[in-house]
């Protein structure tokens, strides 16, 4: 029972090493607070959020971390918006400040050194609120929904054949 107690400690302390050293540097001094944690809120419009990471810092203002394993080696304009929507409901839900700025934490499969930190201004809550909105008046049939910006994003699409741009990104 000891020795067991003794190799779980171990790899705690070993899994905490870990990720003290793959922290953007801005957060070197941070308290890491949640991780993988759900939060949900109801106003200004409603929305759930999984946090990879949240961080405090030592004037007690939270920083987001999301974690990403992809070949492209920089954050997308998806994970901005995901950012955002924690930092939401992050705040609404605790009342809570959370920084305007989040780090994008990617790892490219087989490439070094890795992970990679790249912060990210986050969109407002109007901002938010507004894409919220919008989804919501594209699944009612209210609106017609534009086709991505990145063409990567098509490949993963569910509604890919039946989109007649599917792989043909245009600004709107």
């Amino acid at each position: 029972a000891v020795a067991l107690g003794l190799l779980l400690h171990l790899r705690k302390r070993q899994a905490g090493g870990v990720e003290r050293r793959s922290r953007p540097a801005a957060l070197r001094d941070a308290e890491l607070v949640y991780v993988e944690k759900t939060f949900r809120t109801t106003s200004p419009v409603p929305i759930a959020a999984k946090l990879d990471r949240a961080y405090r810092l030592p004037p007690g203002q939270f920083v987001l971390v999301e974690l990403k394993t992809r070949w492209n080696g920089g954050p997308n304009f998806s994970d901005v918006i995901q950012l955002s929507a924690q930092r939401v409901a992050l705040s609404a839900a605790t009342g809570q400040n959370v920084a305007a700025e989040a780090f994008a934490l990617i790892e490219r499969p087989g490439v070094g050194p890795s992970p990679v930190a790249h912060r990210v201004d986050l969109l407002s809550v109007d901002q938010v609120a507004a894409l919220v909105r919008r989804r919501e008046a594209i699944l009612a049939d209210r609106i017609p929904p534009r086709y991505t910006e990145e063409v990567g994003h098509c490949q993963s699409c569910a509604f890919r054949s039946q989109c007649e741009g599917a792989g043909r990104p245009r600004r709107s």
